[in-house]
């Protein structure tokens, strides 16, 4: 390293023992030093750095001036728990005005502390300044409750921090709510649940800032930040003062070894680090679940715990905080229920004589919890604390026909459910109710697809399944006319409780379910509704997104499946929780669109109205196509070429688009074609619609697919029907992964290039643009899906299905459109989904007369050769230079 000129010896020697003082701590850590005693060291070590260059700096400028300062650490720095790169949090203090040696001094060590190599936050304040700029900033009042003093006045110090306690007592409500409104901000960017799969260590909910928090409210209401002194003022209970100190050990331990093998300051825990601490820190694994899968499910346990005590101290804060009106209208508004619980004009809870036995009674906290959402109320947060201290030391609770009975009737509630629900899997309750469900807790979906663990994305599920009560669309009018929501939300809750194991989970929820039945003494038909829902879960998302929804055969097989209208409307609302809670904007307007059409044509057949809604939908469409021109025999043919056309894209346009586009394709000739390119701005998907005067066996799809990916753009769907008279259409949905909304010029290009292409017979290849993906490579290896072709000549009668599993690569597309192209086969219809690194490849192939594949011999040779053509481009023999 070079060193720069004008640094004085002094600051080049705390360099270098800081420098050395942190390798030394280093091998502190190696050696299995704990995460409170390393941050301890590396807090003593920057406090003799710090006080050095102080006292340098005062012998220099002005050693009387050490009466008028006060040097003081703020945060983590004022705490102790430093971590190796952390940053400095420094405030010098100075009392009177602000004369020239204060001014030389606090220019001197912050350019001093800069040198020596740390990351320095400053502030020069007067204690006057420090306690006004805490009232408008609640990140700068946090800090503050941490300060300690380091070097200088311990008058001056002493002054600041009864000023500071003095503003804090007297505006203790409005500070309380700012801290809170704060943290809350911070947890939505980085993270707002504690089951995160690249969570931030520090920030995330139920990090270490969950515990900071804690911390400062404490200070707010008892004016202690430590967590021994709450517990001695009665702020904190034994059992949560113990979890908090055990669960910081070890995520300061992991903050600790993410410092000093980046060698930076690091807190975002992803995939790659995952896979190397779960290694470094001697998680084995077993069959059913690999080493990081069983480090990140610890992790999770002392986030989960980290979280719920701090939801029950920020509660307990803002309970403590009534207006005096609320104080003195409360109990006069406030009526008892029964022998057990009491309901005031926004909160439920139990009368002081019934508290000791409701308390560990299940039976009563369900039928308390029922009570609350049926008067839309909250329970008292004193009723919860007690509850929730008995139900956690008591591991004998006891589970009874009646608690099953109250168990299910809560779940037919929609208002409030879902809170209630973490409640109990909190306290280790649900477990009681539902055993299966602890094998979930924190289980860890280590792909690229999933970003919760297995029981926060059942929570996310049911959560966002209640909220369709209030959707305006198709599911919402589904969802409200289901008559057992109890069972469909048995089901959600079940629906993903036999991940984790070596069989596949569907199979193993179906016998989850069928225990669950009988647990709960449900009916034959209750049972066999929740054993169904669990085992094909996965079943129309897969038909949805991988299959052509316009294809009648086999859509009436899906609904004969299913048998029954009630049965399809709680599998299609189900679906679609379970999408929406994979991750925020997983369940698209798009995918929304084709589950929901599937659901309309599956519902019309088991309805047996062959002209039903769907279909006269369908086709006074049609009709409204052919009547927007006046001649009568251009009616005709545009009804004809309309008919043929995907329903979806019908479905998506105008019937005057639909004309206008129509009768230019009848015009164009041999020689040339029509092309349009426009953005879908609802559901965020661009298309691109072709006609041209060719057979299919042009190879135009497969140069379409290479041309669109060397641009980077994702192809999520193409439809290529013949529309007789030579006249082909292509339709392609895409995805510009540059633009969230691609200018018109972008457009413009692309419909150029497609144009350029369509009337090119020459087969140059494409560029693709190359990529460097290292975030994750490591974990990549591991949840690396298997490379898998699959034919399904069962499905529909009109196409072979070829079906290819693999990992992600650009060009990987028009590589297989490629060679299905080669192989002498006709692409009808595609469907590619992209998972993170994970695609579904989905082809409907005729041979070159429109027929489905049948000789054996053939399909045989077409999936070995699409298999090595996949292996080939993804794993290139060594030996290739292609």
């Amino acid at each position: 390293m070079t060193i720069g000129i004008g640094i004085r010896p002094s600051v080049l020697e705390a360099r270098q023992r800081w420098n050395a003082g942190r390798e030394k701590i280093r091998v502190m850590h190696d050696a299995g030093g704990t995460g409170v005693d390393v941050c301890h060291a590396m807090s003593d070590l920057l406090d003799s750095i710090l006080v050095g260059i102080c006292e340098q700096a005062l012998a220099e400028i002005s050693p009387g001036l050490v009466s008028r300062i006060s040097l003081t650490l703020l945060g983590g720095c004022g705490r102790r728990d430093v971590a190796p790169f952390s940053d400095v949090d420094l405030m010098l203090l100075y009392q009177g005005s602000l004369t020239d040696d204060v001014v030389e001094f606090s220019r001197r060590i912050s350019q001093d502390i800069t040198d020596s190599g740390m990351q320095l936050g400053y502030s020069l304040r007067t204690p006057r300044d420090a306690c006004s700029m805490s009232l408008k900033d609640a990140y700068i009042f946090s800090s503050l409750t941490e300060a300690r003093l380091l070097a200088g006045s311990e008058d001056l110090f002493q002054y600041f921090l009864g000023r500071f306690k003095r503003i804090t007592t007297r505006k203790t409500s409005n500070i309380v709510k700012a801290i809170i409104a704060a943290r809350e901000k911070e947890r939505i960017e980085f993270g707002e649940t504690v089951y995160l799969l690249r969570p931030n260590v520090k920030k995330s909910r139920g990090g270490l800032r969950d515990i900071h928090l804690i911390r400062w409210l404490g200070f707010v209401q008892y004016g202690e930040t430590d967590i021994d002194r709450l517990l001695q003022k009665g702020a904190i209970s034994t059992a949560d003062s113990t979890q908090l100190k055990n669960s910081a050990e070890f995520l300061l331990r992991v903050r600790n070894e993410m410092h000093f093998f980046a060698n930076r300051s690091n807190d975002q825990l992803g995939r790659n680090e995952q896979v190397r601490l779960a290694e470094r820190f001697g998680f084995s694994g077993d069959d059913a679940l690999l080493s990081v899968e069983e480090f990140m499910r610890q992790y999770f346990r002392f986030t989960s715990r980290i979280h719920y005590i701090c939801q029950h101290f920020v509660s307990k804060s803002i309970s403590r905080k009534k207006t005096p009106a609320i104080s003195v209208l409360e109990p006069l508004v406030t009526r008892q229920i029964d022998d057990h619980f009491r309901m005031g004009p926004t909160q439920i809870g139990v009368i002081k004589s019934a508290l000791d036995s409701v308390k560990q009674d299940l039976e009563q906290v369900l039928r308390l919890m029922q009570l609350a959402c049926l008067h839309d109320k909250s329970i008292e947060h004193e009723t919860w604390i007690t509850i929730r201290h008995e139900m956690l030391k008591n591991p004998e609770i006891k589970f009874t026909r009646e608690s099953a009975r109250r168990f299910m009737a809560l779940l037919s509630n929609t208002h409030g459910l879902a809170p209630l629900l973490r409640r109990l899997h909190e306290m280790r309750v649900l477990r009681v109710i539902i055993p299966e469900f602890e094998h979930a807790r924190g289980l860890l979906q280590f792909n690229e697809y999933h970003m919760y663990t297995v029981d926060e994305h059942s929570m996310q599920a049911l959560e966002n399944l209640t909220r369709f009560e209030h959707d305006p669309t198709t599911i919402g009018k589904t969802y409200r006319k289901i008559r057992d929501k109890n069972i469909l939300h048995l089901a959600v809750l079940l629906h993903d409780l036999g991940k984790g194991f070596p069989e596949d989970h569907s199979e193993v929820g179906r016998r989850i379910a069928a225990a669950t039945g009988e647990r709960f003494d449900l009916s034959d038909d209750e049972t066999e509704t929740i054993k169904f829902l669990v085992h094909n879960h996965l079943v129309m998302s897969h038909l949805a997104l991988h299959r052509d929804i316009n294809d009648q055969a086999m859509v009436a097989e899906f609904a004969s499946n299913v048998g029954s209208v009630q049965m399809l409307s709680m599998l299609y609302v189900l679906t679609c929780a379970d999408m929406s809670a994979v991750g925020p904007g997983v369940l698209n307007q798009w995918k929304q669109g084709l589950l929901t059409e599937l659901y309309l044509n599956a519902k019309q057949i088991l309805s047996g109205d062959s002209n039903g809604l769907v279909n006269r939908h369908y086709q006074q469409l049609y009709d409204r196509v052919a009547n927007c021109s006046d001649n009568e025999e251009e009616q005709k043919w545009l009804r004809e070429k309309a008919e043929a056309l995907p329903n979806n894209y019908c479905a998506l346009h105008p019937p005057e688009v639909i004309s206008r586009q129509l009768i230019e394709m009848r015009s164009v000739s041999p020689q040339e074609a029509v092309c349009y390119v426009s953005s879908q701005n609802e559901s965020g998907l661009c298309e691109i619609c072709i006609g041209k005067v060719s057979s299919r066996r042009t190879g135009i799809f497969y140069r379409i697919t290479g041309m669109l990916s060397s641009l980077g753009l994702q192809i999520h769907s193409a439809d290529i029907k013949p529309l007789g008279d030579s006249l082909t259409f292509y339709w392609i949905l895409f995805e510009d992964m540059e633009y969230r909304t691609p200018p018109p010029s972008r457009l413009k290009d692309i419909r150029q290039r497609t144009l350029d292409l369509v009337l090119d017979t020459s087969d140059d290849p494409p560029r693709f643009r190359s990529t460097w993906k290292n975030e994750d490579s490591l974990a990549l290896k591991l949840s690396r899906p298997e490379i898998r072709v699959k034919i399904d000549n069962e499905t529909v009668s009109s196409a072979t299905i070829i079906d290819v599993f693999a990992y992600d690569k650009t060009g990987l597309l028009y590589k297989l459109a490629k060679k299905i192209h080669r192989l002498g086969l006709d692409v009808t219809y595609a469907r590619i989904s992209t998972y993170a690194h994970q695609v579904i490849d989905v082809f409907y192939v005729t041979d070159e007369q429109g027929n489905k594949i049948r000789n054996r011999n053939q399909i045989q040779l077409i999936k070995q050769e699409i298999f090595r053509a996949v292996k080939d481009f993804l794993e290139p023999p060594e030996s290739s230079n292609d």
